[in-house]
């Protein structure tokens, strides 16, 4: 039987040749061409041998001829190798071809989750542009408001509920000391032993107006599929150290502030340096909106906390 053969199917080309006749289809040129075939095979004792490129085929590429020595050196290494003919070595291949197909379906397989959180990540950008749109940060068209400028000069605090306060007057109605204490919910993370502070009412007051701005953005949030926990929202704003900003800003010692909370000395001083880069992005925020009067009471703020071994250049004085 003669079947057709892909050229993918050849491994090696042998330089014996054998003469075949024009004519396969009858049965006695089949039979003349396949005992050619046994008597190559009889003659040469199976090492049938193969084509050199170099030598028989006359080609003088420099670099062809270092690829077919690297591969005479490698299968000579091969051969040496102590798996090599053994019944080992064809359960060894399988192995390994079998590992590199799995690499190969894990590849795949992170690529669709590269791929799926593309598209995660593309769903919660579309939310969250529609969370920017129902609070008036940008308009229809994706173009930047008022508002969207304003929140682009807050980095140091969550710049949506920052802003919300500023454009509804909250800020307005308050002394520089209760706008600087209000601010340190902004920059003060970490949990303390003690319950929170009984706050006087100068100080409850504006902590409850900016829970409920909070939890205004917390459902719109959830309204526009951008999930979101309110509560855990609304906690993340900690009043513990309120207290304690409104005496510094009074003028109290840094002792005397100390005493008044169990939060580490470093901590209380992270927190000041933060709460004074954010005070001076929300005066770069009040200048933008042309807001003098907040411009300035967010400066005086700033000069109110800076000073003192908080905002030393060395502790070692």
């Amino acid at each position: 039987m003669v079947v057709p053969v892909l050229l993918s199917c050849i491994d090696r080309i042998s330089s014996v040749r054998v003469h075949m006749p024009k004519d396969l289809k009858s049965a006695s040129d089949r039979k003349d061409m396949r005992k050619r075939m046994a008597e190559v095979d009889k003659r040469l004792k199976g090492n049938i041998p193969l084509l050199d490129p170099i030598k028989e085929m006359n080609i003088k590429d420099a670099e062809f001829k270092t690829l077919v020595q690297k591969i005479g050196s490698l299968e000579a290494k091969l051969r040496e190798h102590k798996l090599f003919g053994t019944a080992e070595e064809a359960e060894l291949f399988t192995s390994y071809q079998r590992k590199v197909e799995m690499q190969t379906q894990l590849k795949d397989v992170q690529r669709k989750i590269i791929d799926a959180q593309s598209a995660v990540q593309l769903d919660e950008l579309k939310c969250r542009k529609r969370v920017l749109r129902r609070l008036g940060y940008t308009t229809a068209e994706d173009v930047i408001t008022m508002k969207g400028r304003v929140a682009c000069e807050i980095t140091s605090g969550d710049e949506l509920l920052l802003t919300e306060l500023m454009f509804h007057g909250v800020f307005n109605d308050l002394t520089t000391e209760q706008t600087v204490s209000l601010l340190s919910c902004f920059v003060f993370q970490e949990k303390t032993k003690n319950e929170p502070p009984q706050l006087q009412d100068d100080l409850a007051a504006p902590l409850r107006i900016m829970q409920e701005s909070a939890r205004k953005i917390a459902q719109t949030s959830n309204e526009c599929k951008l999930q979101m926990n309110e509560e855990e929202y609304v906690e993340s704003f900690r009043p513990e150290l309120m207290d304690v900003v409104n005496a510094w800003c009074r003028g109290a010692k840094f002792s005397q502030i100390c005493r008044m909370t169990d939060v580490f000395e470093g901590s209380l001083i992270r927190a000041f340096r933060r709460l004074e880069e954010l005070l001076r992005q929300m005066c770069q925020a009040a200048k933008a909106i042309g807001n003098v009067d907040l411009e300035n009471k967010f400066a005086d703020g700033s000069v109110k906390i800076k000073r003192d071994i908080i905002f030393a250049a060395s502790l070692y004085l």
